[in-house]
């Protein structure tokens, strides 16, 4: 059955999660985009989120602000009513500004922003506004005309890719003294050398760090000490950029209240880095009642479901312990024989019955693109798809079907509805008609025939009828056969 178009759809309304947050490495002026969104009923508009962590000029406040992109269609100027707001962890509504009849230009850079002061988002009021390191901001849009009625819901989300790693420092039968405590931390990517020593009245802990990663661009440290009651005690927190990092740093901790006996002193040191990977999503969409809190419809997740797919992704990247590979002309992808066969009926049975592949050690893939089967696998491991647009979202469903991976096949699916618009509306149906998915392909033909003059009036569509007759006539019968 054909998944129709609601004529009372008037606004959108875009909830952006950014995770990681806290440990962004972005200066004063330096902004996030989030992924972009197309407003079908506000001519056809794409637009974006820009967050400034830092400020774009004042760095005592967060601010972020609705953009126009350049790349859409719609007219040179299009006027819109916008509420920007940020958002707490059920929803609600922590800051909020309403900006009624702007005039967006095609070059405009961004229009009125909403800011909140840095120290109170990050810092004193740091529960409210980043619950899991994740700041959430919202933007709802609609015509200037219109009330406000049905907005459409689109979630969205970016992610800081960050590496953890946590270090024990304990010192046995630990009793004050004039003497110093040395230790030292090596890895690949950094070097840390701790000196304990004693200060006037208290002790300080100097750490001294350099890195060996030339694409580090953020670091932190966070350092606790275990109590005697075996509570953990924070004693400081330092931040570092790429340009600290490169010639060296040397931090200061004071420790307090160690005991003048005999027993263990345990520290734990939590590194955290970031080579400046940003991953982006569009995670669902659907309709909301303007009375409801906008929040993104998801499941929840335990920490516990959060560290498997971090580890699953670190396997699927590192390649550790593979199995078999894929192989282009160009690269060859690592990969598990359990996850592909837990995936992917096609994989199972090339791995499982007596085929090739099975013995093999490497399955040949010569119709598929490196970014597609890069994208399938993240997936296969993860549930993950990063920054998905039009061209990649067409791609990454033929090889979902290949192999027969529904849910991605579904994801992707639902990916081209909700981004549809004329000048890609043909190449989407004869997709559809292609991989035999009706839903879709219904999907297509109610859009067309909704915006009949529009697309007709393309060259896309000229080009489409000489290359796929039956699913133009299909159209126009329709068309003059509703129903």
């Amino acid at each position: 059955m054909a998944t129709k178009i609601d004529d009372k759809i008037n606004g959108y309304t875009f909830v952006w999660k950014i995770e990681n947050i806290s440990h962004c490495w972005l200066k004063t002026g330096e902004c996030i985009v989030s992924p972009a969104f197309i407003t079908d009923a506000l001519d056809g508009t794409k637009w974006s989120l820009l967050l400034y962590p830092m400020g774009y000029i004042d760095k005592n406040h967060v601010s972020f602000y609705l953009h126009r992109k350049e790349d859409c269609t719609g007219p040179i100027a299009v006027k819109v009513n916008f509420q920007l707001s940020f958002l707490g962890k059920d929803g609600s509504v922590l800051t909020e500004v309403t900006v009624s009849n702007w005039s967006f230009m095609k070059k405009n850079v961004f229009a009125h922003p909403i800011r909140e002061l840095h120290e109170k988002v990050f810092i004193t009021e740091k529960e409210s506004f980043l619950p899991d390191d994740t700041l959430t901001v919202q933007c709802t849009i609609w015509n200037k005309k219109d009330t406000l009625l049905k907005p459409k819901l689109i979630s969205a989300r970016t992610v800081f890719k960050v590496n953890r790693k946590v270090y024990i420092w304990k010192i046995d039968q630990f009793t004050i003294s004039k003497d110093s405590l040395r230790n030292k931390f090596r890895d690949d990517l950094i070097a840390i050398d701790f000196i304990l020593s004693e200060g006037l009245s208290i002790y300080k802990l100097d750490v001294d760090i350099i890195s060996f990663a030339e694409n580090t661009k953020y670091f932190s440290f966070k350092i606790s000490r275990m109590n005697a009651k075996g509570e953990k005690e924070m004693c400081g927190i330092r931040e570092y950029f790429a340009c600290d990092l490169k010639k060296g740093t040397l931090s200061t901790v004071l420790i307090k209240n160690l005991e003048n006996k005999a027993h263990s002193l345990l520290f734990e040191c939590e590194f955290v880095s970031s080579n400046g990977t940003v991953l982006n999503e569009i995670c669902s969409c659907g309709i909301i009642s303007p009375k409801v809190t906008a929040t993104a419809p998801e499941k929840v997740k335990s920490p516990n479901t959060s560290a498997v797919i971090n580890a699953l992704k670190s396997m699927y990247e590192d390649g550790s312990f593979h199995d078999i590979e894929l192989r282009t002309s160009k690269r060859v992808f690592p990969a598990h024989k359990n996850i592909l066969s837990a995936r992917s009926p096609v994989f199972k049975r090339m791995l499982v019955n007596d085929m090739k592949e099975k013995n093999s050690g490497h399955i040949d893939i010569i119709d598929l693109e490196e970014d597609a089967i890069h994208r399938m696998l993240l997936y296969m491991y993860t549930d993950i798809l990063e920054d998905l647009h039009f061209e990649s979202a067409c791609k990454l469903y033929a090889a979902a079907d290949k192999y027969e991976i529904l849910s991605l096949m579904s994801r992707c699916s639902t990916f081209l509805k909700d981004n549809l618009c004329p000048t890609e509306a043909c190449e989407v149906l004869t997709l559809a008609d292609r991989h035999h998915d009706d839903d879709l392909k219904h999907f297509v033909q109610d859009y067309i025939l909704k915006k009949d003059t529009e697309v007709f009036g393309l060259r896309e569509w000229k080009l489409f009828m000489d290359a796929n007759p039956k699913l133009a006539a299909d159209i126009m019968y329709l068309k003059v056969f509703p129903g």
